[in-house]
């Protein structure tokens, strides 16, 4: 999961829109001369990254979002707390 696009991508993205100009800007630079990877992790994979770092047991500890009362209880029986 995450952002993936190439350099010719980006340029019809911005072009669609009228906004050239942000390939000048330092991010978009960056994509075009190579100097940063083309796909930046996100959603599912990077809580799965914190988790690990953290040392987590459950998603719900590094992600925010609605979790059904059930498991927030089954959760708190364990001591562990879930975020939202």
């Amino acid at each position: 999961m995450g952002i993936r696009l190439t350099k010719e991508i980006l340029k019809t993205q911005l072009e669609m829109p009228g906004q050239l100009d942000f390939l000048k800007k330092k991010y978009h630079q960056a994509i075009l001369n190579d100097t940063i990877p083309l796909s930046i992790g996100s959603g599912i994979g990077q809580s799965r990254t914190y988790m690990l770092l953290l040392k987590r047991a459950h998603l719900g500890e590094v992600s925010v979002t609605v979790w059904p009362k059930q498991l927030k209880d089954i959760c708190k029986k364990k001591n562990i707390q879930v975020l939202g």
